[in-house]
């Protein structure tokens, strides 16, 4: 019986142990002195390492798990430490339409000017802030570039939440840079928000350690791939519908994975620009997308008072349900001073429609507000002609 209790002791001790310098490894990598676990605050956070802590972790990880592997790989090729996977995490969950109260967007939540500096742009087609691939690069590189002006890698961290200015105050105001002196919530050098922020980020790192997350199967969010997407080259303007017919992709898993462009194509204003699709599509894509000169493609229009979708359509020639599509418009409403863009392809001059019990020519006529002669025009149709119900026809 001693032996056994022994034993158990031993185990209990080993695995204490074990815990200790995980944390102090986490410390390490982050350049925070190993002081800092003799500190009230280290001990908070231990102790506050719980279940429901824990389902919170795994129900953020699984919310995120689709960018989690992309992150993860730009991270470790940057040679930032691992732990800066959470940055994301406690910023935004991992949600890429995330926009912060000052207008921060995406999965970094990079302001707009940060976000030009570094190399991401931001105008009314695109807003690369949601590009995972490109915004995460460009958050790698602004911490590092911060590394190198305040030499540790949590002090790093926290300027990335607060900005340079507003640290480098508190560093000046406390006379040091220890992290547990500038986290002194009675002093103040630092906002709460900040003091809050690398706390959470170094408790989400301690919960993916702990044994009742790392030996559970929730475990493999962290190191599961998922589908992988390639960068493709297409003019600009070309519609996300006919990349997806050309690879039999739905149009929704290309918004998805193409969350920068703010409409269902690509930039009318560039000679070209790049899109993802899913990795297994790239050898139909070269082989069956058919590129369309992009020049003149697209043009914006200012709604005036009197104008409706169907006028505007009726006006522009286009149909308003593509005018509808390249707006990502909800309804048919729309106001005046609104910006629509109008594309001018041959190809979205007609739309499908099928032939609904008690449709006639001259109610598709009102309905479209499109004249009954342009209608026949479009489908051969004689005079004397019948709609038959479940009919596709085309509506010029």
């Amino acid at each position: 019986m001693k032996a056994v209790l022994k034993i158990l002791f031993l185990a209990v001790l080993l695995t204490l142990s074990t815990f200790a310098n995980t944390h102090l490894n986490i410390l390490k990598d982050l350049d925070i002195d190993k002081s800092f676990m003799q500190t009230s605050y280290y001990q908070q956070i231990k102790q506050g390492i719980n279940e429901r802590q824990i389902a919170d972790f795994t129900r953020t990880l699984k919310n995120g798990y689709k960018h989690i592997y992309s992150i993860k790989d730009t991270i470790k090729i940057s040679g930032l430490p691992e732990i800066f996977l959470y940055l994301p995490m406690i910023e935004s969950g991992f949600a890429n339409h995330a926009v912060s109260g000052v207008k921060a967007t995406g999965v970094w939540q990079f302001m707009d000017v940060t976000a030009k500096n570094y190399g991401l742009k931001i105008d009314k087609y695109i807003d690369e802030r949601r590009d995972i691939v490109k915004s995460t690069k460009a958050a790698t590189s602004y911490l590092k570039g911060l590394k190198s002006q305040f030499g540790k890698w949590y002090l790093a961290l926290m300027a990335y939440n607060c900005g340079e200015g507003r640290l480098n105050k508190a560093i000046t105001q406390a006379g040091t840079d220890d992290l547990a002196t500038l986290l002194d919530p009675t002093k103040g050098y630092l906002p709460s928000e900040t003091r809050n922020f690398i706390i959470k980020i170094l408790k989400a790192s301690m919960i993916s350690k702990d044994p009742n997350f790392a030996l559970s199967k929730d475990a493999t969010l962290l190191n599961q791939p998922v589908l992988a997407t390639s960068k493709v080259s297409v003019p600009g303007g070309t519609s996300l519908k006919q990349i997806s017919d050309s690879i039999g992709v739905s149009v929704k898993r290309l918004k998805d994975d193409n969350t920068h462009l703010k409409f269902a194509f690509t930039p009318p204003n560039t000679k070209s620009y790049h899109v993802y699709i899913p990795q297994n599509k790239k050898d139909i894509f070269a082989k069956n997308f058919k590129p369309v000169v992009a020049n003149n493609r697209f043009y914006s229009y200012t709604v005036k008072s009197g104008d409706t979708l169907f006028a505007i359509a009726k006006k522009s020639g286009v149909s308003h349900k593509a005018i509808k599509e390249y707006n990502e418009l909800k309804n048919s409403l729309v106001s005046v001073d609104q910006k629509l863009i109008i594309p001018r392809s041959d190809q979205n001059k007609f739309q499908s429609y099928v032939v609904q019990n008690g449709d006639t020519l001259e109610i598709l006529s009102k309905k479209f507000n499109v004249k009954v002669k342009d209608i026949k025009d479009a489908n051969s149709l004689a005079s004397n002609d019948n709609l038959q119900v479940g009919v596709k026809i085309v509506i010029p």
